[in-house]
């Protein structure tokens, strides 16, 4: 059935307090909602119907990068689901999916485009969006620190595509397995570890059976595990044979993996994974990188929570120039209390100064009712209501 005003086909079948029978996707080929999931509300309805197509992802189009063509408000938090779902989809269906790299090229290009246009709510949804899929959300993961980072190098916008497309990627051939090995807590047997040592050479065969010829993107995806001292793998380069932009990616995945927890272990507090990296400073790290890295990111990326000087707690919101002295979104007060609405509070003010990180249980609030601190309207405008 259609709808009369609008023409759309899913305005008959969609109702509230109903499971959809079917899959729907938006318009960029991006999964917005299973089939069988329930619609909780009218608004929630009424988006699925604007924006939703019950076609299949193999007949979906290039995920759109133009992000002039985004209307109404931007949720970071969504954009961060869409893309690891879509990633997952275009990794998982491999030769059956129609234009393969140019569906990663837009999708790189797309979360490069996502980054310059909310680059502190992007950043957040890295810390606070759950992951489903461990392999396809560490590589988006991945991709948005090398969008951040890479903005910052004035790469050709070619080469830049290539070195995200390289994130997105690296992780072909053990995808499957990263996802098992994200529950398991014992250690790697033999042939786990023998997949892992083989990946990167494995993972850039499978790419030029898909299609891709761009060396720059191979190079990456077959050396993004080498290290500075030579223990590196498959070929144990030494740091002078490394290419430098395969660097910032090892180093841009190393920082997404301690930042997200697995089953037999929690993440490491930002500022501590942050700190770790830090110190291995031209041991283990390019120095230029690893400057760049905590100025663009910060000592408490947003998405962080912290405690104050007055005994606040809250959620780091945006950056600002010096690394330590982000504004804050508090949301409760010293006595403990929740405040109705998030206050702001800018670090370089001493009672507002950031004492420690905090957990999420410590402050009590789930990071899905965070989403909004970070949605902006059409004009990009934050929204703290």
């Amino acid at each position: 059935m259609e709808n009369k005003d609008n023409g759309t086909p899913l305005d008959g079948a969609l109702k509230v307090g109903e499971a959809v029978p079917t899959d729907i996707y938006a318009k960029n080929g991006l999964l917005l909602l299973k089939k069988g999931y329930y619609i909780l509300n009218e608004s929630q309805r009424e988006r699925l119907v604007n924006l939703g197509t019950p076609h299949a992802g193999s007949h979906l189009p290039p995920v759109e990068q133009d992000i002039s063509k985004i209307s109404g408000h931007f949720s970071p938090f969504e954009e961060m689901q869409y893309a690891t779902r879509h990633l997952d989809y275009i990794l998982g269906a491999g030769m059956a999916v129609q234009g393969f790299e140019a569906r990663v090229r837009a999708l790189a290009g797309r979360l490069a485009a996502m980054t310059a246009h909310a680059p502190d709510g992007m950043l957040a949804s890295l810390l606070l969006v759950p992951t489903e899929k461990y392999s396809s959300a560490h590589s988006i993961h991945v991709g948005i620190i090398l969008a951040v980072l890479s903005q910052r190098l004035d790469l050709a916008p070619p080469v830049r595509n290539s070195l995200i497309c390289a994130a997105l990627t690296m992780n072909i051939a053990i995808a499957s397995l990263m996802d098992g090995m994200h529950h398991q807590r014992t250690p790697l047997t033999e042939s786990q570890r023998i997949l892992i040592d083989g990946h990167p050479l494995l993972s850039s065969a499978i790419l030029r059976e898909l299609g891709v010829n761009d060396e720059l993107w191979h190079l990456l995806v077959q050396t993004h595990h080498e290290k500075w001292d030579g223990q590196g793998y498959p070929y144990g380069l030494s740091r002078e044979n490394i290419e430098s932009l395969s660097h910032l990616l090892h180093l841009s995945d190393i920082t997404a993996a301690k930042l997200v927890p697995r089953s037999y272990r929690t993440a490491l507090k930002p500022n501590a994974a942050l700190a770790q990296i830090f110190l291995e400073t031209d041991i283990a790290f390019d120095p230029h990188y690893t400057q760049l890295l905590v100025k663009e990111m910060g000592i408490y990326p947003p998405g962080c929570f912290v405690r104050l000087a007055n005994n606040e707690m809250g959620v780091v919101l945006s950056r600002r120039e010096r690394a330590d002295e982000p504004c804050i979104a508090v949301l409760r007060g010293s006595d403990g209390a929740p405040f109705n609405k998030p206050q702001l509070r800018e670090a370089n003010q001493t009672r507002h100064r950031i004492v420690a990180c905090i957990d999420q249980k410590e402050i009590g609030i789930r990071p899905q009712y965070l989403a909004k601190l970070w949605q902006r309207s059409a004009m990009g405008v934050f929204r703290l209501n």
